[in-house]
């Protein structure tokens, strides 16, 4: 039995965020050129995966990675240089600007989204899609003792 007032769940959480950060990171790295940073490397999977549903917009990045608007601006800015995404204003609001992945990121996409889903298949095998929904049920309730 486990005796709960030893437990050390957020160092635990903490030590396993660790091992999948490591072990995505060096997937992506060895799927992509040197041109390009791990997390662009994730913002354009995000891009490729959410744009096929809806337009993405800078504060979609901020949110999704929890990044500073000045983080994501910069990022987003040397990814434009790179020629890797477009910013297109819409027509509802000049102001905003939805991010279009360009050809070229589309072609990297393929490389990192099998990097990152190699990474995938390897955190859940073994595990039934029952413990997996036990797990997330586990981690809402987590997330929502620390709201």
């Amino acid at each position: 039995m486990i005796d709960k007032s030893k437990l050390k769940l957020g160092l635990d959480i903490n030590k396993i965020h660790h091992i999948i950060s490591r072990k995505v990171d060096a997937a992506v790295i060895s799927s992509i050129d040197n041109n390009l940073t791990v997390p662009q490397a994730y913002v354009i999977d995000f891009i490729c995966m959410e744009g096929k549903e809806k337009d993405i917009f800078q504060k979609d990045l901020e949110k999704e990675f929890d990044l500073k608007r000045s983080s994501v601006s910069l990022m987003l800015n040397n990814m434009e240089k790179s020629g890797l995404i477009q910013r297109v204003p819409v027509a509802e609001d000049a102001r905003l600007k939805k991010i279009i992945l360009t050809e070229k990121a589309i072609m990297l996409n393929k490389n990192i989204s099998n990097a990152i889903n190699s990474i995938e298949n390897k955190l859940s095998e073994n595990i039934t899609l029952e413990e997996i929904n036990v797990f997330y049920k586990v981690l809402d309730k987590i997330r929502n003792n620390l709201e």
